[in-house]
């Protein structure tokens, strides 16, 4: 391991060298001036066929190319060329431009699955973005909305609005996926994070990267990565203030405020936003106030500085598993998040640097005031086989993690073809967890990490290799790989892409799995760190002059050493920690997406899922059997959405349809099983002059009783209304525009 900083440091006096011999320049950039990063071209003229990647700020430096005129051929499908498709290169050193523009169905570029910016058909791994313009037009009332369209993910939320919320990634457990929100991670030591909280406010951009990807990100990414982004102001862009207030069933009242623009060397986007809702069950009731920005300064030649920040906080109650019996009236939990972060760019010829400093905050007070009496669950001619107690804390279950991280980030152009990034970071994490009626247990622990990705094209392959060193004070040292490779085998419009990639994950103990002092659940500091290994394959093909993209892609998860708990002594049920659990995961995912016309977008995804316990991670429920299913993750599920976007009218209709899944009541029921569901949702708004835009959303529009998980009630249909306004619009509609 003591070779491994010494390779890197070959490889970077390598790379600085082979990069500072160009002596021309393509900028490839969109029509509005905005850099192309990692887009693969082809030239061909005087000097032959010549393949050329852009660097981090979307220019390539040419050497050795002989003057006249060259033909470009895209290597990037989803983009198009603006004007004609050549460049003229003289013997003079210049700065040519070339620009592209997004296809009928765009190409999104990605961050969270290379940690820079990539066009999404090149990275090779399995990866989604949901842009600005889907989440405006799907007008989701909480980020989940948008998870459950993407394939490979599935979501469970226990009740309605701010309730307790999961989302599991191609079979791995909830706390398996890393969490980023402005690349500040937001996930609880240990990985867990409830999403019940997470509201769309300012969000831009939503990445998901299906498939391991610690080799980038260290713990918690054993299944996959996510990364919410807050819109950004372009340059130029004229400050505008907004205004929208709405209402609707279950006496919900909303209010939001955002101003964003930029003037000189500053840009920014502010928001902030109030809902209160009663909820649809007693005791369900939510409140939320929420925050977030996203300020950037220009420091002077290629220097940037960029501020970040989110706050939310609020209230929800909580009934329990209502569906069984008398609901908790009065139990709730009180949440809040904070997140702010602090990034300096540097961007030079060869190479763009970063340092970055980010804090998370989540703050969770569980609380049951009065002892409701207990009582014998029942559902369906069903009688549970024990009574049900209420346990009564007025003082509070306390969950208050943190996280401290810093690093520095490299990304170096390597030659005409590839790109290098190589970083290193360290992170602490601390918090105060336990029952307020007692001493609470305050651990703290640091990790570190290295890592290095090269980025390279190799005729019509562009291939990925990474690696991670990680150090954690609880497991000690881990080295995890990642490969991936993305074949074109032709160009144009309607373009044929292969990729495949494969990668391992870790994932270290929460607080209490490493260092409780519980006798009936004691910790174990000698705990190994979760394991992942993820493999897929998969086809992309895009089809009538790139107005419809299918994929499809297979994959198989396997997740070891998963920690369980363990009685150690029958006779006083004292209890530990230990590394028990092996689950597998293997499947299908299918997506299409096309554009038939200008203004009409529809889009379908479905997922098939063969998971399985392999060998069990528990002593007592039969839930968690080896040979089990596994739990909450359904064998079928899928969406279908369809969006008009007109001069004025806006309208979209979604279906998202989920199967029978492996679940349990936990209360002695017996019920080991939960049907399926169909829920559609479906919107309309108009755009009136100077601004002005009122909108009509429904949820569970056909009113369908379901639970996405076992005994707790989903809600029936509801309606949101709204009316905005915007002063100094972002477009001549008064939408923001797809960015």
């Amino acid at each position: 391991m003591a070779r491994v900083p010494v390779f890197l440091i070959v490889v970077l006096l390598s790379a600085l060298a082979a990069a500072a011999s160009g002596t021309r320049t393509l900028e490839v950039r969109t029509p509005d001036g905005r850099p192309v990063p990692q887009a693969a071209l082809v030239l061909h003229g005087p000097g032959g066929t010549r393949e050329v990647v852009a660097g981090p700020g979307g220019d390539v430096r040419l050497d050795g190319l002989p003057p006249g005129s060259y033909r470009i051929e895209l290597a990037t499908p989803g983009f198009v060329v603006v004007g004609d498709a050549s460049v003229e290169v003289a013997e003079s050193d210049e700065v040519v431009r070339v620009v592209l523009a997004p296809a009928a169905v765009r190409e999104d570029v990605t961050v969270v699955a290379t940690r820079t910016p990539a066009p999404l058909s090149t990275v090779g791994a399995s990866a989604t973005v949901v842009d600005a313009a889907r989440i405006e037009e799907r007008r989701p009332a909480d980020v989940l909305d948008l998870l459950e369209e993407i394939p490979g993910v599935d979501v469970a939320r226990a009740g309605g609005p701010g309730a307790a919320s999961s989302a599991f990634v191609r079979g791995g457990e909830s706390r398996f996926t890393r969490v980023l929100i402005d690349g500040v991670p937001v996930n609880e030591p240990g990985g867990y994070h409830n999403f019940g909280m997470t509201v769309p406010l300012e969000l831009d951009r939503l990445e998901v990267v299906r498939g391991a990807a610690s080799s980038l990100y260290g713990t918690d990414a054993l299944a996959g990565a996510m990364l919410l982004v807050t819109h950004r102001a372009r340059p130029g862009e004229a400050p505008d203030l907004r205004i929208e207030a709405g209402g609707g069933s279950f006496d919900r009242r909303s209010l939001m405020l955002g101003t964003s623009g930029a003037a000189g060397p500053l840009d920014w986007n502010v928001g902030a936003s109030r809902l209160e809702t009663a909820g649809d069950l007693p005791n369900s009731a939510f409140d939320l106030t929420a925050g977030a920005a996203s300020v950037g300064v220009a420091l002077g030649g290629r220097a940037s500085l960029r501020i970040v920040a989110r706050r939310q906080s609020g209230t929800v109650g909580t009934p329990g598993p209502a569906a069984y019996g008398r609901p908790d009236l009065d139990a709730y939990y009180d949440r809040s998040d904070t997140i702010a972060g602090l990034a300096l760019d540097l961007e030079g010829e060869t190479v763009t640097q970063q340092v970055h400093v980010g804090f998370s905050r989540a703050r969770q007070l569980s609380v049951d005031p009065i002892d409701s009496g207990p009582y014998v669950p029942s559902w369906h001619g069903r009688e549970g086989a024990f009574e049900v107690f209420d346990f009564p804390n007025a003082a509070g279950y306390l969950n208050d993690t943190r996280r401290l991280l810093g690093g520095y980030q490299a990304e170096i152009r390597t030659g005409s073809k590839g790109v290098l990034t190589v970083g290193a970071e360290v992170e602490r994490e601390s918090g105060e967890v336990g029952d307020r009626r007692e001493t609470l247990l305050s651990p703290a622990r640091t990790g570190t990490g290295a890592y290095a990705q090269q980025r390279l094209l190799l005729g019509r392959a562009f291939v990925t290799l990474g690696a991670r060193l990680e150090h954690n004070e609880d497991y000690g040292t881990r080295l995890v790989p990642r490969a991936a490779v993305s074949v074109r085998l032709h160009g144009g419009e309607d373009a044929t892409t292969l990729h495949a990639s494969a990668g391992a994950g870790i994932k270290e103990p929460s607080f209490l799995e490493a260092y409780g002092v519980s006798f009936y659940a004691r910790g174990n500091p000698d705990l190994d760190p979760e394991r992942s290994r993820t493999f897929d394959l998969g086809v992309e093909q895009r089809l009538l002059s790139g107005r419809l993209k299918l994929g499809a892609t297979a994959f198989r998860n396997d997740y070891f050493d998963q920690i369980a708990f363990r009685v150690v002594d029958p006779e006083t049920f004292e209890g530990t920690f230990t590394n028990l659990g092996h689950t597998r995961a293997r499947g299908v995912e299918l997506e299409v997406e096309a554009a038939p016309g200008r203004v009409w977008h529809v889009g379908a995804s479905y997922t098939y899922l063969d998971g399985e316990i392999v060998t069990s991670s528990s002593e007592f429920d039969p839930v968690y059997a080896a040979g089990r299913s596994l739990l909450r993750r359904p064998r079928h599920s899928g969406s279908v959405w369809v969006a008009y976007r007109g001069a004025r009218l806006r309208a979209g209709a979604d279906l998202v349809a989920v199967g029978a899944r492996a679940d349990s009541d936990f209360v002695g029921l017996g019920l080991e099983s939960n049907p399926g569901y169909a829920r559609v949702d479906a919107r309309l708004g108009w755009a009136f002059p100077a601004g002005l835009e009122a909108y009509v959303a429904a949820a569970n529009l056909l009113d369908r009783d379901y639970q996405e998980v076992l005994g707790y009630p989903a809600p029936g249909r509801s309606v949101r209304l709204g009316i905005s306004v915007r002063i100094g619009r972002r477009d001549g509609s008064g939408l923001r525009p797809p960015s």
